[in-house]
């Protein structure tokens, strides 16, 4: 497949296609993916680049809002550019990690005798090493998992046709609809990542589903633990000052 025809095939064709791009491994067309759908739907929300008379100003005692939101755009480009790229470098070696654990495949056995594209494997890499009478063959790569989840964020552009509709709605309306098809995209592109973890590393379902959420359960729990821990001293500490608190 050619650049454009995994641009289509993200769309209709899902599954075939993050299969051809986890065995190909198009890397910096995924980092093109990435910056670009970024880019976009940052520069089309019109609450971040809308220009007023007042933009430049502020009330007495109150932040310089204008000044803020004038920032927010290059910072936001910014980030598009440089740190979403490295953003989902960190994803796909966190994720990477955790496939190995959960021991998706990495290598395949292919026999001396049988051709590579003959074996039931025959998505794998090709990249291969010596291992006795069989053939060691790489599979899961995070190179590979780095451009399928880059490519699985594409159905995030979609956002630019939302964002100029909700120009033409009152606030109030607008801020629905935009809400509403950023859950619809983001559950979107959740399940294409899922389907790329699964197909690089010939998981199943259930276990590529694990991979994707164990870092944001793990993430939960160490906050519920924080703040249980930060409530236990707060009361600690305020049991304390209570009892040096002269009684009258």
């Amino acid at each position: 497949m050619n650049f454009l025809e995994r641009l289509y095939g993200i769309f209709f064709q899902p599954v075939e296609t993050i299969k051809e791009i986890v065995r190909e491994k198009p890397i910096w067309q995924a980092v093109v993916v990435i910056i670009v759908t970024g880019l976009l739907t940052v520069t089309s929300n019109y609450r971040f680049t809308m220009v007023g008379t007042d933009f430049f100003t502020s009330s007495s005692g109150m932040p310089d809002v204008g000044r803020l939101r004038a920032l927010f755009v290059p910072m936001a480009v910014f980030g598009s550019i440089f740190i979403a790229p490295l953003t989902y470098f960190v994803y796909a070696a966190v994720y990477h990690f955790l496939a190995e654990i959960l021991e998706g495949k990495m290598y395949a056995k292919v026999e001396d005798n049988v051709s590579f594209d003959q074996s039931e494997e025959n998505n794998a890499e090709i990249e291969q090493k010596a291992s006795g009478e069989k053939e060691e063959v790489v599979i899961g790569t995070a190179k590979g998992l780095y451009s399928a989840i880059g490519f699985a964020k594409l159905p995030m552009i979609l956002m630019v046709v939302v964002n100029l509709f909700v120009r033409l709605l009152n606030s109030r309306a607008g801020l629905i609809l935009t809400y509403l098809f950023l859950a619809i995209f983001t559950v979107w592109v959740i399940v294409l990542e899922i389907i790329a973890i699964k197909e690089n590393y010939k998981m199943s379902t259930g276990n590529a589903v694990l991979v994707y959420f164990l870092p944001y359960i793990v993430l939960i729990v160490l906050f519920i633990i924080m703040i249980i821990f930060a409530g236990a001293t707060f009361i600690s500490i305020f049991s304390e000052v209570l009892k040096n608190v002269p009684m009258q």
